[in-house]
């Protein structure tokens, strides 16, 4: 083969490829509609993260829509806002999403954020290591209706077959109550907030006994998330552009959240944590955080919800989970 018909056959190829090229399809990122999607947070806690991270960076322009943060104190009073279509959007855990929904409340869940994040925590010599150390023991919980507290409930039963509310003194309170009466020595374990876990380590005078995800993992639960990015469904039927452009943007923010070390700063200031606690705080939501919903997670909270259920059901309220409350169909 001569060098002139090589040189004709090379052209010809390349003349294809770019025709090929030309005729694809570009990727289409997802864009809203330009409208304002208002989601109501707990400023408080680690769930402001991600839409403080979308704000930041202009993912929400970037998706074509405009993100507005409003901070709840409590969720009736964000329910409240769901209900009167004030706001777009909320974050709860799964077990109150759940049961909005299965009260009539339509909220659909677009996203995930983080799987279980919070700890049991004793003091560093402590001698305690499981839940089964626990008895006899004084113990703070946050609340005896709040998640946390059901599933150590259910692990115990689960893995010591023991009654943790009748087999420990228990003592209720908030946080950074909590957080005061273990360094008082009038308790010798606790829950504890991811958000208020890294400055007692770092302290060097206390350590996790066991998180909440360790435990459901020892129960053979798989990793489901525990907070939710839900949106009216209503809202989501009539607006499903802004929907996928919500959630394009928070798995953009995810991508800044693994990769980038300055923005975890800005956070650490928010939250108040020393330099060093910022440290434990970045490792474990990097490790918890979820980008985008899994075939098994449907599966999986009803897994969950079944063993919690059994334990406290006065508490739990819902057997079943209602139908459609994780939907793929936005990400």
């Amino acid at each position: 083969m001569n060098r002139s018909t090589l040189l004709r056959l090379f052209a010809g190829g390349l003349a294809a490829a770019l025709l090929a090229t030309a005729g694809a399809p570009a990727q289409a990122q997802p864009t809203g509609d330009g409208g304002t999607v208002r989601i109501m947070i707990n400023p408080a806690g680690t769930m402001g993260i991600g839409p403080a991270v979308i704000q930041k960076y202009g993912f929400d322009k970037k998706h074509g829509i405009h993100l507005e943060v409003v901070p709840y104190s409590d969720q009736k009073s964000a329910t409240a806002a769901i209900q009167s279509g004030s706001a777009e959007m909320v974050v709860f855990d799964w077990l109150a999403t759940a049961r909005l929904r299965a009260a009539g409340t339509p909220v659909v869940s677009i996203a995930p954020f983080l799987t279980y994040v919070n700890s049991v925590v004793v003091a560093k010599d402590s001698p305690l290591k499981t839940l089964a150390d626990l008895k006899g023991k004084r113990v703070g919980v946050a609340h005896k209706t709040g998640f946390d507290w059901i599933i150590m409930q259910a692990a115990a039963q689960k893995l010591y077959k023991m009654d943790l509310g009748k087999d420990v003194e228990v003592r209720e309170g908030a946080v950074p109550l909590l957080r005061g009466l273990i360094e008082k020595g009038d308790l010798d374990a606790t829950q504890m907030w991811n958000s208020l876990t890294p400055e007692m380590l770092a302290s060097g005078r206390y350590r996790s006994m066991v998180s909440i995800r360790e435990l459901t993992q020892q129960m053979g639960l798989p990793t489901v998330p525990f907070l939710l990015f839900s949106m009216r469904e209503d809202y989501a039927r009539q607006h499903p552009g802004n929907a996928r452009a919500f959630v394009a943007a928070y798995q953009d923010a995810v991508q800044v959240l693994m990769k980038d070390e300055e923005v975890w700063v800005e956070h650490g200031a928010r939250l108040k944590l020393s330099p060093e606690s910022l440290a434990f705080f970045k490792t474990q939501v990097r490790r918890d955080l979820l980008k985008q919903f899994a075939p098994d997670m449907t599966p999986g909270l009803e897994a969950t919800l079944e063993a919690v259920y059994a334990v406290a059901p006065e508490v739990v309220v819902l057997k079943t989970l209602p139908p459609g409350l994780l939907s793929t169909a936005y990400q």
